[in-house]
């Protein structure tokens, strides 16, 4: 008996084993996230088609894919009487909201944008159009930025390393805390529309910057728990002016040349966390009119980030309460890129896509520019 009970296990051990090899024989191995093609990463974004307002959509890729009308298209399977409706949770209306409401609700539109694409895919699905569409052509919607209204749109100064080629540390490389500034969530715009001068400069400043968007209430978290809080990444042009008439009180800051309206392009979309393996290992490529500017210190990556992405988050929530939404743009590698009215300016960040913006000047109609006051003068 004792012999027995010791044979059968050891039977039953390497049975298992045979069965879990051929098994694994059997099942395709998923590709790494290195080797997933950009053109099938998921996107989210918020669009508009004339005066519809504000829609919450999905897409895959880099720009070339149609974009779902998520709501349009939970309507349609429902009409439809599409077995995927009858197990679909709530979407709320817009991203920001989507975003408070947890991972169910995203992951849900993940699985609208999915159905779509396979009912189309096989002959099902019948076009509504006109104000039930589901799938925009790409070039036939407007960007807006994807996060609408975030309480806070904050980002880093100084945050990249600028060791000289002998090792000699740049000013900044050795700060103590991360340096932050606000800019206004009104200076807000989205991929492909205007980044407008005003007619008050000739030129300005673009920066490229990887941004972060914080999914869920952060206080006072530790770096090694502060991705626990990230909903996703997008690209953030940091415009701003050098020139700008203003005033000169040091705590003005940078908030006044960096917060005109138009000078925070946002976008095109927002990529979710589990598509971007490493935010500490983004590649920074900026062109103008299709030139791409080279900087003089091979710094155009996050790895080259003074504090890590975990450690700017842990800095801020342990000063200030962070809330769904949020946008944090960790900084530019330097020097910044000056750009000029009439000229394109792109923005590529990792597997985030690129954002593209043209530059105008469109004073203000009927607006005289207020001149500056003289010395010893006061207004009545």
């Amino acid at each position: 008996m004792t012999a027995s009970r010791q044979v059968v296990p050891e039977f039953a051990r390497r049975m298992l084993a045979v069965v879990l090899l051929l098994t694994m024989a059997t099942i395709p191995a998923a590709p790494s996230r290195a080797q997933q093609a950009t053109s099938e990463i998921f996107r989210l974004l918020t669009f508009q088609v004339g005066d519809s307002g504000p829609r919450l959509g999905a897409t895959r890729g880099d720009g070339l894919e149609d974009i779902v009308d998520v709501h349009n298209a939970v309507t349609y399977l429902y009409r439809a009487g599409a077995p995927e409706a009858a197990t679909l949770p709530a979407i709320p209306i817009d991203l920001r909201s989507s975003i408070e409401a947890g991972d169910v609700p995203l992951q849900a539109v993940r699985s609208v944008h999915a159905t779509m694409l396979r009912l189309r895919a096989a002959g099902r699905f019948a076009e509504p159009g006109a104000d039930r569409r589901v799938f925009h052509p790409p070039g036939g919607v407007q960007y807006l930025p994807p996060i609408q209204n975030p309480s806070k749109v904050m980002s880093l100064a100084g945050a990249y390393q600028r060791r000289a080629p002998d090792g000699t540390p740049g000013a900044y490389d050795d700060a103590e805390y991360p340096s932050f500034f606000f800019k206004s969530p009104a200076s807000l715009t989205g991929h492909a529309t205007d980044i407008n001068l005003w007619g008050l400069l000739t030129t300005g400043v673009y920066e490229p910057e990887f941004a972060v968007v914080i999914g869920k209430t952060a206080r006072a978290v530790p770096a090694s728990e502060a991705l626990d809080y990230v909903v996703g990444y997008t690209i953030m042009n940091d415009v701003s002016s050098r020139d700008l008439p203003q005033g000169q009180h040091g705590t003005q800051g940078g908030s006044m040349s960096k917060s005109l309206d138009t000078f925070t392009p946002l976008g095109p979309y927002l990529t979710l966390k589990g598509d971007v393996p490493n935010p500490n290992d983004m590649d920074i490529a900026g062109f103008i009119d299709g030139e791409r500017h080279v900087w003089p210190v091979p710094n155009g990556n996050t790895s080259y980030l003074t504090f890590t992405v975990e450690e700017t988050i842990a800095y801020l929530s342990e000063r200030m309460t962070l809330l769904p939404g949020d946008v944090i743009a960790t900084g530019v590698p330097q020097p910044t890129m000056t750009f000029a009215e009439g000229q394109l300016v792109e923005i590529t960040i990792g597997n985030l896509g690129t954002l593209r913006n043209r530059v105008v000047s469109e004073p203000i109609p009927g607006h005289r520019p207020i001149s500056p006051r003289r010395a010893g003068a006061r207004s009545r």
